[in-house]
């Protein structure tokens, strides 16, 4: 029952590949089969009904498969590879020596009342499989050390337990079958661990992309015109000069905050923030830059500073480069039965969609961010249709979640 569980769990995980998937697949099946073995052997033990063959195949399987549902574990860890080699050449050991001597009794011997008792080689197997709990123990202590002290705590607790479930099995009397309820235990305990070390390792790269966004906002050349522009307005007009300045200081004052506020922010306020951009733009450019705005939703939640870089690709790299010098930018809004579509459109020279992840520069970085976390996220779709000579329209399709809340 464990064991489907964590199939079906693995199965809705999105943020896994096939191939991970597979993997864990393959490790619960293993642990299920030598469960199932296990159950057999004790099904066919003493029972006279079957002939003895029957029950020499089934411990010859118990004993292959047992070792492997020990260390599916430690396998799920992804231990080096020089240290996985060492243990399946173990692992493959015991499997020959098991159908070597599984019809000649080395490993069991069978009674006439069709019982089975430890034969000669099975102090072989107890030392083969004693050889692969000290290996396991030894991965889990480095595979541990690159942790903090609570982390390396719950996973030798993890280790702990299954070491206590095999050692309890195999040598108490007589013998308590928890070793595959403590795997089972482990398995979970283990794909936990895992998933957590991945969330945060994705929200560590999620922050890594928010700084660069963040950071991506205050470029000296941008910073050094505003001012001259300023100066120039100050020069002639000290009231609009005043307004230039306000806009200006407001729009650091929200790249500043942005990474102490939540990820999702309401649409009036990041457009409050783009509003301020283009205007600085705007007074920079004069009648070389338009821009219009079409919202007929503004009542929803859009993930901070999402859209000012593909605002700013615009204006850079569109409007900026129209052929006629007349650039213009359009922004709109529009709700749809189950998205907020958000469309940034501009006149520019357009470009080959495909092209854009073999680009570098600064932009394409940030536009590539953006596009990270809304999959990280799992916030809406993205997507870009430019047509060349003609312009580019970049649209945000954001979930509708009852009230972004």
């Amino acid at each position: 029952m464990i064991l489907t569980i964590l199939c079906i769990i693995v199965h809705e995980n999105d943020r896994l590949d096939k191939r991970s998937k597979r993997l864990y697949y393959e490790l619960y099946f293993i642990v299920a089969l030598s469960a199932l073995f296990e159950y057999l052997g004790l099904y066919f033990n003493g029972n006279t009904n079957y002939p003895s063959w029957v029950l020499r195949v089934v411990k010859c399987g118990d004993y292959i498969l047992t070792p492997f549902a020990v260390m599916a574990v430690l396998i799920q860890l992804r231990r080096e590879r020089y240290f996985n080699i060492i243990v399946f050449s173990i692992l493959t050991v015991n499997t020959l020596l098991q159908l070597v001597t599984a019809f000649t009794g080395g490993m069991i011997t069978i009674d006439s009342h069709n019982r089975y008792s430890d034969g000669p080689l099975y102090p072989i197997y107890m030392f083969i499989s004693l050889t692969l709990i000290i290996f396991s123990t030894i991965g889990f202590i480095r595979y541990g050390r690159r942790f903090r002290r609570q982390n390396k705590l719950s996973l030798y607790a993890i280790m702990s337990l299954i070491l206590i479930g095999v050692l309890i099995q195999e040598y108490s009397h007589p013998r308590v079958r928890i070793i595959y309820l403590a795997i089972a235990i482990g398995l979970s305990l283990i794909y936990i661990h895992i998933a957590e070390l991945a969330q945060t390792k994705k929200d560590d790269e999620l922050r890594k992309k928010d700084y660069q966004i963040l950071t991506s906002q205050a470029k000296p050349h941008f910073l050094f015109n505003s001012l001259a522009v300023i100066r120039e307005i100050y020069q002639n007009d000290l009231e609009t000069g005043d307004k230039a300045l306000t806009s200006f200081s407001q729009y650091l004052r929200y790249n500043l905050d942005a990474l102490h506020k939540k990820r999702m922010i309401d649409f009036d306020k990041e457009i409050g923030h783009i509003k301020r951009y283009l205007e600085l733009q705007q007074l920079r450019f004069g009648d070389a830059l338009e821009v219009k705005y079409d919202f007929q939703c503004t009542d929803f939640k859009v993930p901070i500073l999402s859209i000012q870089p593909i605002v700013e690709n615009a204006v850079v790299y569109g409007a900026r480069k129209n052929k006629d010098g007349k650039g213009l930018i359009t922004i709109r809004t529009m709700e749809l039965d189950n998205y907020y579509e958000i469309d940034i459109i501009d006149n520019g020279p357009g470009f080959v969609p495909e092209d854009v992840p073999k680009r570098k520069d600064r932009v394409h970085i940030g536009i590539e961010n953006v596009i990270e976390r809304f999959k990280y996220n799992n916030l809406g779709k993205i997507s870009i249709d430019s047509v060349l000579n003609e312009g580019t329209t970049f649209r945000f399709l954001i979930n509708k979640k009852g009230k972004q809340e």
